[in-house]
């Protein structure tokens, strides 16, 4: 007796929206990443992506609307691969010493030299630069509170001090790489290691560090 295939289960409206940003964030990043902040058009996102005009206008109104989805839904990822990376780490200078080559695995992916694409892209948009002041802040606060550099308000500051320079030194490094792959840059992030470990040891980084237990 013939079995009869059961009809697969039309997607609902909300899974029919989520399929498409996530066609369109895939786009973005490759667009970024391939053609710099100027030249990735909301047309250019949408034809990368497969989707129609209207589709994208659906979901994103203006490209200021897409850019800063973009930064926000990286910014999830990111988090998800800083977990993976330093999230076995108790020890807080092991993970310290750890950290530089984490945010340089996350931040030079195609999805991080994006993400800096946009942040420069913004100097020129005042409407975007406008909507990723609160998202940025926000992305900072809680960079902080997953790497756990810091404890208590007393080393904040020391500790935001310490994560935006290895942040800003592997953003740099990676446009570095995209313009001139054939040297390895690598090695400045094993150098940046070792500044920090010098720092540990002379004491100078001391109050940075998240004294756990």
């Amino acid at each position: 007796m013939e079995s009869e295939m059961a009809e697969p289960r039309r997607r609902t409206q909300a899974e029919r929206s989520a399929g498409t940003r996530q066609l369109l964030l895939d786009a973005a990043v490759r667009c970024l990443h391939a053609h710099g902040y100027s030249a990735t058009t909301t047309m250019l996102v949408a034809e990368d992506a497969g989707v129609s005009r209207g589709a994208m206008l659906h979901q994103f109104r203006t490209k200021a609307d897409l850019m800063t989805f973009v930064v926000e839904a990286v910014f999830e990822q990111e988090v998800a691969a800083y977990g993976e990376l330093l999230g076995g780490i108790t020890d807080p200078a092991e993970r310290l010493l750890a950290y530089p080559e984490a945010v340089w695995t996350v931040l030079s992916r195609p999805s991080g030299v994006a993400v800096l694409e946009i942040l420069q892209g913004s100097r020129s948009d005042a409407t975007l630069r406008d909507m990723l002041e609160p998202v940025q802040a926000r992305i900072e606060q809680q960079a902080l509170a997953f790497t756990r550099l810091a404890q208590g308000d007393g080393r904040r500051e020391g500790a935001i001090a310490l994560m935006r320079l290895v942040v800003w030194a592997m953003r740099g490094l990676s446009i570095a790489d995209v313009l001139d792959p054939q040297h390895n840059m690598h090695g400045s992030v094993k150098l940046l290691k070792l500044l920090l470990r010098a720092g540990l040891e002379t004491g100078v980084l001391t109050a940075t560090i998240e004294k756990e237990g």
